[in-house]
């Protein structure tokens, strides 16, 4: 009995000391695993994501890689470009393909500062639902680190759940948003933060909702925005330069669902339709109308053969210096703000004073109501011979008491409505359709005693593709056939307008 006890108790020793020896070994090679195939390192408990292409899209060498985009920058010179820049489309190949056409783009912003360069790229890599937002740490180019707005990032994935993800292994192996960076860390002022965004399957109406998720969550910061993509792919020489070129024609006339139809209707590849679709809709928001196309080429201009090329485009969208200073709008809205105030409470309009040259220009304007961010009336004119600021009063009585649609705005409302005014440009008459720019120009129709007008934003807040923009114009607003915009009989005028607001001035 008691030499089987011994040996049992041997047999329990050997156990243990096996399972140890087990535990130690699977740790040693988790250990391994995670220094050798971890994408991230921890630096103070700071994630940084750590480059995917160095060394094969670009030079891995800091001062290599500093001195090849300094001599594309140069090479570049890029023109002086008016305005305020909003968004860049550029190219994201290789360096010596797509490099020379990249600078045009950054050239122009050089010597810039922003507080947050949004990056949009296109997944070639992960296929997933919605899109990637990147929102802590930081990411490393062999010319330093770039630190992720954390603040922005948080903000934005709040606003939708499903349509806005964080997954940080979506951005491995991706090419398309890191080639953005080493040409942004060498030209720009250093200081700025970056918000990475991976678009993966998403839909035309979701790049919409996400550009208007972008437009609200940086109200009030200076921000860029880049759009990633390259063009066609792999076709010959001259059919690539068919194939671009209506490409370009459609982001010139800032035209994101005829380019969106076109793409998945004929085959033709724009690998980041999604990041300009979204970049345009963007701009649109932020009233930026001035679209300068700085350079095409392709691959056999740059590095390659002509028999299969690859397109590339930079192009600067850029917001013009308005009519009025911040200080301006804001005393256009408090003529708006207590104009309507008045009206309501005592049924009349104020007593109005004289105001500043700028703010007595003879000009058109509209003035929209909004409760709680659903339209309570907007009524507006054209043109004027009467000083701006009396015309701003005037529309803003007319919409809170006059819009048809709508019964008069009460007292109990005022604390609920916010006020946007539009000041518009001079109408001018256009003779082909085709050339409106949706979210840029409003649009007047006339034909006989029947008119109707839509102001730019209307095309922004819908979503409509210009045939149905001009379809509700005619039938909603004049009265007219749905098609009549077509009819030779009929006038079509464009205009533009400053458009600002009391929630974008807070």
């Amino acid at each position: 009995m008691a030499s089987g006890n011994k040996c049992k108790v041997k047999s329990v020793k050997f156990k243990v000391n096996f399972n140890i020896i087990k535990y130690l070994i699977l740790l040693f090679v988790f250990t391994l695993y995670t220094l050798h195939f971890t994408p991230f390192c921890a630096t103070e408990n700071v994630r940084v994501k750590e480059p995917n292409v160095a060394g094969t899209f670009y030079p891995d060498d800091k001062a290599e890689l500093s001195a090849l985009i300094r001599k594309y920058v140069r090479q570049a010179k890029g023109a002086p470009v008016g305005g305020k820049p909003v968004v860049l489309i550029a190219p994201h190949a290789g360096y010596i393909y797509s490099g020379p056409v990249a600078a045009y783009g950054y050239a122009t912003i050089e010597g810039m500062s922003f507080d947050t360069v949004i990056i949009l790229a296109a997944s070639h890599y992960f296929s997933f639902k919605g899109a990637s937002v990147y929102k802590e740490g930081s990411f490393r180019t062999p010319l330093g680190d770039l630190a992720i707005d954390t603040a922005l990032a948080s903000e934005l994935l709040s606003l939708d759940s499903e349509l806005l993800i964080f997954k940080p292994n979506y951005f491995e192996q991706e090419h398309s948003l890191e080639v953005e960076l080493p040409f942004l860390q060498e030209v720009l002022k250093p200081g700025f933060k970056i918000l990475p965004v991976l678009f993966g399957d998403l839909s035309y109406e979701g790049c919409l909702a996400l550009a208007k998720y972008l437009a609200g969550v940086t109200e009030g910061r200076d921000v860029l925005v880049v759009a990633s993509t390259d063009l066609s792919h792999y076709r010959p020489y001259g059919e690539a330069l068919v194939y671009d070129k209506k490409t370009i024609d459609h982001i010139k006339n800032f035209d994101t669902r005829g380019l969106w139809d076109a793409v998945a209707g004929t085959g033709w590849n724009v690998c980041g339709i999604k990041p300009v679709v979204t970049g345009i809709e963007f701009a649109k928001i932020k009233n930026a109308k001035s679209l300068n196309v700085l350079k095409y080429a392709n691959s056999g201009d740059t590095a390659g053969g002509k028999d299969r090329v690859v397109g590339y485009t930079s192009i600067l969208i850029s917001k013009e210096e308005g009519m009025f200073k911040r200080e301006e709008k804001r005393r256009l809205l408090e003529i708006a703000r207590r104009t309507i105030e008045t009206q309501v409470r005592e049924g009349k309009a104020p007593a109005l004073e004289g105001e500043c040259p700028a703010l007595s220009a003879r000009c058109g304007s509209f003035v929209t109501l909004r409760k709680k961010g659903e339209l309570r009336g907007c009524i507006g004119r054209f043109t004027s011979d009467e000083p701006l600021y009396s015309v701003v009063s005037q529309m803003s009585i007319e919409s809170c008491t006059h819009d048809y649609r709508f019964s008069p705005v009460t007292a109990d409302e005022l604390d609920d409505i916010t006020i946007e005014i539009s000041v518009l440009t001079e109408p001018e008459l256009i003779e082909d359709w085709h050339r409106i720019r949706l979210g840029v120009d409003g649009v007047i129709i006339r034909k006989g005693y029947s008119s109707g007008v839509f102001l730019p934003q209307v095309a922004v807040e819908t979503g409509w593709d210009l045939e149905m923009f001009l379809g509700q114009l005619c039938f909603q607003k004049a009265g007219l056939p749905s098609d009549c915009f077509k009819d030779p009989e009929t006038k079509i005028y464009t205009f533009q307008a400053e458009i600002f607001s009391e929630d974008g001035l807070k």
